[in-house]
């Protein structure tokens, strides 16, 4: 099995769990923590991948570390990943639990670029707006891009809607080209 797919069944199975025992979003923020951790901290991705230390020995220093500040099930389930030494697939746990949980809640992630940094109230309007578009909740990430002079971009998914002022011209320079002089 290839590792996404391993992944997308980890995060299934402790989604599950996690309704069963939730709150859905304080497993989230944690596996997310968890996850960061093991990317960022190198010390900690060394402890995790290496298999100098014995897995119960990891498992120890994970429970002591941990306990109290993870949910139960939430460490159970991260004292599996080490069981099965899946360790290095807590970056796409984390963000394939992210999306249930999201998708669980009628949220939706979409990427927004703009030519310069937008002000508060354009954030609202714009979240606002593309809400009543999608007909979601919007999660939007913002991205500076001078390039496309004006407008915003929107990606959602594999989908992209393109209201960018460089876009425009570039389409209106085509259609100017392609006509015929009569």
């Amino acid at each position: 099995m290839q590792e996404p797919t391993v992944a997308r069944n980890y995060a299934e199975a402790l989604f599950e769990l996690a309704q069963a025992d939730g709150p859905l979003e304080l497993y989230s923020e944690r596996l997310v923590q968890i996850a960061d951790l093991a990317v960022t901290e190198r010390d900690f991705r060394l402890f995790l991948a290496t298999p100098l230390i014995d897995t119960q020995a990891k498992k120890q220093a994970i429970r002591e570390v941990f306990e109290g500040y993870l949910p139960e099930y939430l460490l159970r389930f991260l004292l599996i990943v080490i069981d099965k030494r899946r360790t290095r697939l807590l970056p796409g746990i984390a963000e394939e639990f992210t999306r249930l949980v999201n998708e669980h809640f009628g949220r939706l992630k979409v990427d927004v670029t703009l030519a310069k940094a937008p002000d508060e109230a354009t954030k609202s309007d714009l979240r606002r707006r593309l809400g009543e578009v999608l007909r979601r909740d919007i999660l939007p990430r913002y991205r500076i891009d001078p390039r496309i002079i004006g407008g915003v971009i929107v990606r959602v998914g594999d989908k992209i809607m393109d209201g960018s002022v460089r876009h425009r011209l570039h389409t209106l320079r085509r259609s100017m080209l392609e006509a015929e002089i009569g």
